[in-house]
């Protein structure tokens, strides 16, 4: 394409140049015109016809054909690809075959002792549950046993087999979370006190059981005997500072 270009632009500049020759060419041939006619006229010679000189003929400039460049087609080179080197193949070491080792024969398993027993697991035996000389068989229905008593009371029935009082025992509570300790007096021989008199839910003791007032706690109370020795299980009481939960209890312990 580049050599194209350039032969159409060398037959431009060799098209100018003729152009401007002729061009110079023409302007000569006037101006020697011209000089000849003057010439004619100062000499005032009369002899026009013999002496004048015809004028010459203007010659004829034929134009040179254009040059036009014949376009040649230019190969589009192409890309030799470069050969690549093919890997000669390392020979690889074949390892030698190794010697097959002779089956050997089988020992005999020798006698063998037995493994130990087992070593007996020892089992330790519950702890035995205390067995106290009253047993706890009745307690209250507290959802009938509500009261407007600021005090806590615990009405306590301590019998022998047949129901009857027996006297000289007391209560023992511990309070949680305060751990206050508190002992009430000892029981009488006889039915000495009652929840009410005159209503339909009577219960009746020989020990009343005031340890403190209606608070939020738990109370832990026991029968003991007089010198604090523990005779029942232990029974836990909840009680709270709400007025809408104020209640009285009522336990009944009977000898074995």
């Amino acid at each position: 394409m580049m050599g194209h270009t350039r032969l159409v632009r060398w037959a431009l500049i060799l098209f100018a140049f003729f152009t401007l020759s002729c061009s110079l060419a023409d302007a000569v041939v006037e101006r020697v015109q011209s000089s000849d006619a003057m010439a004619a006229l100062s000499s005032g010679e009369d002899e026009a016809e013999a002496t004048r000189r015809h004028p010459t003929p203007r010659p004829t400039f034929t134009p040179t054909p254009d040059y036009t460049a014949t376009p040649t087609n230019t190969p589009t080179p192409t890309i030799t690809p470069i050969p690549t080197e093919t890997p000669t193949p390392v020979p690889t070491n074949t390892p030698a075959p190794t010697n097959t080792p002779k089956p050997t024969d089988t020992p005999v398993p020798t006698n063998t002792s037995p493994p130990p027993p087992p070593t007996a697991t020892f089992t330790p035996a519950p702890t035995p549950t205390p067995s106290y000389a009253f047993a706890l068989v009745e307690q209250g229905l507290r959802d009938i046993q509500k009261t407007a008593y600021h005090q806590i009371t615990i009405y306590v029935a301590a019998t022998d087999p047949n129901n009857a009082p027996i006297g000289g025992l007391k209560m023992v509570g511990d309070h949680t979370p305060s751990g206050r300790h508190v002992e009430s007096l000892p029981s009488d021989w006889n039915w000495s006190t009652a929840n009410c008199v005159s209503c339909d839910y009577v219960k009746v003791g020989n020990l009343k059981f005031e340890p403190g007032p209606q608070e939020d706690g738990t109370w832990n109370v026991y029968l003991a005997d007089s010198n604090g020795t523990q005779l029942s299980e232990t029974v836990s009481l909840s009680y709270s500072s709400d007025p809408n939960q104020w209640v009285y209890d009522f336990l009944l312990f009977k000898k074995k």
